[in-house]
C-alpha cells in the first residue's frame, strides 16, 4: 500500500524548511559567535598518510555555533603517557547548514572539513583553537526525507600547534602562532626601511624572491637596535647578505649570525654549549664507526 498523499510530510519541501529555520534560529538564540578557519594548502594534502607538510590559514569565517556538551570537555582529558603530559580535549558543536554555505565559499568544498580549525572565543578564558576531527553529516537522521543535512555535528580537539602558517587578520587568532611558533632574533645592520609585521623577508642573490634561498615571516622589527624576529623559517639565513621585505621592501644586511648561539623564542635551549660538549667526547668522522673518542 502505497503512503499517505494528504497526511505524510516526507519530501515535502515546505516542512524541511520549517525545521530548517527553527534550527537555524534555535542556533542563533542559544548559541556563540566562533571562526572557521579552512587549510588553503589542500594541494599539499598527503593522501596516503592524510598529512599535510605545512597548513596554511589565511581566512576566518565567522559562524554561529551551538556547544553540544556544555557541562565539561570530553575525550581523553589529561593524562600521563610514555610521552609525558597529554591534553586531549574534546568540544562537540553544532552549526547549520545554511549557515555555512551562506558564509563560506563552496567552490572546492561544501562542508567542514576534517583538518581545519575551529576558533571558540570564550573557552580557556581568552579562546581556544580547535581542530575537526570529524564531520558528523547524519546527526538529524534525514528528518522527514531531507537528502542534506539541516545542520552538521563537529567532533573537535584542542589544537597542538606545529609550525602552521596562521595569517587571518583576526590579532585574536593570529597570536597562537606569534606566542607558539618556533622563532629566531636577527641581528641586522646598515639599511634603510621598516619590516612590517607578518610580511614575508627573503635573502636572494640577486634580490628576487622568486630566486631566494631563505624566507620566513616577521613577527617583530625593533628599529632601535634592528632586531628582527622571524617565525615559519624555511631555508638558512646567511650573515653578511641582504634581508629583504616582500611588502615594505625595506633591505637590512644579517650581521654575524650563529644559529647554535641564538636561543628560539619562548625557548631556553643551549645549542652552543651543547655542541661544544659534545665535539669533545663524539668523533664523527668516516673513520670511527662507533663515534667515540
Amino acid at each position: 500500500m502505497p503512503i499517505s498523499q494528504y497526511f505524510n510530510n516526507y519530501g515535502s519541501v515546505t516542512e524541511q524548511r520549517v525545521i530548517e529555520d527553527i534550527i537555524v534560529e534555535s542556533i542563533k538564540i542559544q548559541g556563540f559567535d566562533a571562526y572557521y578557519l579552512p587549510n588553503e594548502n589542500d594541494a599539499a594534502r598527503d593522501l596516503l598518510f592524510g598529512e599535510d607538510p605545512v597548513k596554511y590559514f589565511s581566512s576566518a569565517f565567522s559562524l554561529e555555533m551551538y556547544l553540544s556538551n556544555a557541562l565539561e570537555y570530553g575525550g581523553e582529558r589529561e593524562f600521563f603517557s610514555k610521552f609525558g603530559l597529554e591534553i586531549k580535549n574534546t568540544v562537540k558543536v553544532i552549526i547549520s547548514k545554511r549557515s555555512f554555505s551562506q558564509r563560506v565559499s563552496q567552490t572546492t568544498f561544501t562542508r567542514p572539513r576534517e583538518g581545519d580549525l575551529i576558533y571558540i572565543p570564550f573557552l580557556n578564558g581568552t579562546g581556544e583553537l580547535f581542530e575537526i576531527k570529524f564531520t558528523d553529516q547524519t546527526k538529524d537522521f534525514f528528518m522527514l526525507g531531507r537528502k542534506v543535512p539541516y545542520f552538521y555535528e563537529l567532533e573537535l580537539e584542542k589544537f597542538k600547534y606545529s609550525q602552521e602558517i596562521i595569517k587571518t587578520g583576526v590579532p585574536d587568532i593570529d597570536i597562537v602562532s606569534q606566542q607558539s611558533a618556533y622563532t629566531i632574533t636577527l641581528n641586522t645592520g646598515s639599511g634603510t626601511g621598516i619590516f612590517l609585521t607578518n610580511e614575508i623577508v627573503y635573502q636572494a642573490p640577486n634580490g628576487d624572491i622568486a630566486n631566494s634561498t631563505a624566507q620566513a615571516y616577521v613577527q617583530s622589527w625593533t628599529p632601535i637596535n634592528n632586531t628582527l624576529t622571524v617565525t615559519n623559517i624555511a631555508g638558512e639565513f646567511i650573515d653578511g647578505q641582504l634581508i629583504i621585505g616582500a611588502s615594505s621592501n625595506a633591505q637590512y644586511y644579517l650581521s654575524t649570525f650563529d644559529p647554535l648561539a641564538t636561543s628560539p623564542a619562548n625557548e631556553n635551549f643551549d645549542n652552543s654549549f651543547i655542541s661544544g660538549l659534545a665535539n669533545s667526547v663524539i668523533d664523527t668522522s668516516e673513520s670511527n664507526t662507533f663515534g667515540k673518542i
